[in-house]
């Protein structure tokens, strides 16, 4: 074994206990069991069920008023005054001084100081300051910064009136029977039902909203009111992400309300219907936004399986589902992974592969081992750094002492690689070590993206304790940036080849919109790659030279007759760079020559089109 594959082989088992992702559905043995929680990653202690007197949900709309006198009531007065001080200062403290996404984030914590604190030290209510410590943490939009009163948020049984606002659509949605995705206008788009459901919902009905009021004006409302929020998994890491989070958690907060309006797709009738219809809904339902695909299982997740493969049923497109990325020497995934590539790539005639991760929980594991059969050549993508730990300065930032470029680097083989496109379908439930994962593909030349941006999070994490029992605080610590630019990526969203989700037309017909648009794709792409392939002699562009350079390469690319040519210069991330060459040319041999002098080093792609020819080739600037 040589030194440098042991000293992989260290860091590789270290990031499962550094990056400290998001807990994977994988950790648990019975994810339909109430009393677990995903994200304490255990079931919870008889000490933190909390059972409230008798709570009656009284007709009519709560305004914020309600709602606040609701919430001091149920939970009672808690801790002394001094304990919730200190639970404050000690979580803005560790906040202030570790916290390790303040890249991309416009927030000044000062003032979450200077709101909380002072009606703190005057005397909160238990329930009051838990939904300030949650609304705190959900302040600075990363799904690794959680601060919860556990008994409060988990413990207490959510029934009609009770004050909880939940959030976390991408687990079990037994509560409600069903699950939901947003449509452009905010309304909510049933995509899966259990059968028999109490509201009699099918796939294709749209959620309004409540007691006659639109969801989208509702979540404001709560979040204005702060209800303590009790997460059914976790929200986003950046703006988009987070909406979508909320909006798509509608069902889960019935309770809160007397009507829900329905949008009947069989009828196209609004109705209205009393939500005491749900008090009994149960059954498992996954919040995955997925439709089946023909030919392809879903993971079986509750048998520990989170990665499946196949051929698309009448078309020869591979399909690769992965649902989490939890430590391969628990759970296997990275081999699976492996497994499914090899498979797709050695043992079945494909013309494309569609890689699907728009649920997947991330996770210490990665993917190396899968990649290195994909591509051709060795890429450095990214690395972490974390917080120096100085409370004056939140963008010092420090090496992480083990998620460096070693960990995330890929190796590819020249002489064996998939050179077909490769469809890579993301959304908001493609968390942290998702987000890591989909976003080091970019450097494949021929992935193209589809769906919607993954959540933003990435970032390393730990789990600082606020020195009381009752007490969750999960802390975002480190930031994910690129090798190229040192370009920090938490917050941030993935481009889009084509950004599409799911319609009501097609989930009522049991067609995945996103699914369809990739193979719509690949089809495309692997007519062009053939058309072009017979037509070398005439149309070509040729690989850079030099290759890697500094600052200058020269392009040559040739065409057989006149056409409008189109040469352009992209980043790893897709975006547009420069443009070479755009304007009509006659029929011949070309050469452009590229000045890089004013770019960082990293990876680009410059791709020619002229009439129907479309190639792309990807170059190293090294300086």
């Amino acid at each position: 074994m040589s030194k440098v594959f042991q000293y992989n082989l260290i860091i590789t088992s270290l990031v499962a206990l550094i990056i400290s992702s998001q807990t994977s559905i994988a950790q648990q043995s019975n994810p339909t069991d109430r009393s677990y929680n995903p994200i304490l990653n255990r079931t919870l202690l008889n000490s933190e069920y909390f059972q409230p007197s008798h709570i009656q949900k009284i007709p009519g709309h709560y305004s914020r008023a309600d709602w606040q006198s609701l919430i001091d009531s149920v939970w009672g007065p808690g801790l002394p005054t001094s304990q919730k001080l200190e639970i404050f200062d000690t979580a803005w403290d560790t906040i202030n001084a570790k916290y390790g996404a303040f890249q991309n984030l416009d927030l000044n914590i000062d003032s979450l100081r200077n709101l909380y604190r002072p009606e703190i030290e005057s005397g909160v209510s238990r329930g009051r300051f838990a939904g300030i410590m949650s609304h705190f943490s959900l302040a600075m939009k990363e799904c690794h910064t959680v601060i919860l009163d556990v008994p409060v948020c988990w413990g207490t049984p959510i029934t009609p009136g009770v004050p909880l606002f939940v959030i976390g659509p991408w687990y079990n949605n037994e509560r409600f029977g069903a699950s939901l995705t947003p449509l452009p206008d905010s309304s909510l788009l049933v995509y899966r039902a259990l059968p028999n459901h109490r509201l009699s919902l099918v796939a294709g009905d749209i959620i309004l909203g409540y007691d006659g009021i639109p969801w989208k004006e509702l979540y404001k409302e709560l979040l204005t009111a702060q209800l303590p929020i009790s997460l059914n998994w976790v929200w986003g890491s950046n703006d988009k992400s987070i909406t979508h989070c909320i909006l798509s958690s509608a069902g889960l907060n019935w309770h809160l309300f007397d009507t829900i309006d329905i949008l009947k797709y069989e009828t196209g009738d609004t109705i209205h219907l009393p939500t005491n219809l749900l008090n009994n809904q149960s059954g498992t339902i996954w919040g995955n936004e997925q439709l089946d695909v023909p030919g392809i299982e879903w993971p079986n997740i509750f048998q520990d399986d989170y990665v499946s493969w196949g051929i698309v049923e009448e078309i020869q497109i591979g399909y690769i589902y992965v649902t989490a990325w939890t430590y391969d020497a628990i759970y296997q995934i990275s081999q699976q992974f492996y497994n499914a590539i090899d498979s797709l790539m050695h043992h079945n005639e494909t013309t494309g592969m569609i890689i699907d991760f728009r649920l997947n929980y991330g996770g210490g594991g990665t993917s190396n081992q899968g990649f290195s059969l994909l591509f051709d050549s060795t890429f450095n993508t990214l690395s972490f750094d974390v917080r120096c730990g100085d409370p004056n300065n939140h963008f010092s930032m420090c090496p992480h002492p083990f998620l460096n470029q070693y960990v995330f680097r890929i190796s590819g083989n020249p002489n064996n690689y998939y050179d077909k496109p490769i469809a890579v379908l993301t959304g908001p439930g493609t968390v942290s070590a998702g987000d890591v994962e989909s976003i080091r593909l970019k450097f494949h030349p021929k992935v193209e993206f589809f769906g919607k941006s993954s959540s933003g999070a990435y970032c390393s994490s730990s789990y600082p304790d606020l020195g009381h029992p009752d007490w969750f605080f999960y802390l975002s610590t480190g930031n994910a940036y690129l090798i190229s630019n040192h370009q920090y990526l938490a917050h941030t969203e993935l481009e889009m080849y084509e950004e599409v989700w799911l319609t009501q037309e097609g989930v009522a017909n049991g067609n995945d919109d996103v699914v369809n648009a990739a193979i719509e794709w690949i089809n495309n792409t692997s007519s062009i790659e053939k058309n072009n392939n017979e037509m070398i002699s005439d149309y070509h562009l040729s690989n850079n030279f030099p290759n890697p350079f500094n600052p200058t390469t020269k392009i040559k690319y040739q065409i057989s007759e006149l056409s409008f040519v189109s040469l352009k210069v992209f980043d790893v991330l897709g975006n547009e760079i420069t443009t070479l060459i755009n304007e009509e040319k006659p029929a011949g041999s070309f050469e452009v020559e590229l000045d890089a002098a004013q770019l960082p080093s990293g990876i680009y792609f410059y791709r020619l089109q002229a009439g129907s020819f479309v190639e792309t080739k990807k170059m190293v600037l090294m300086k």
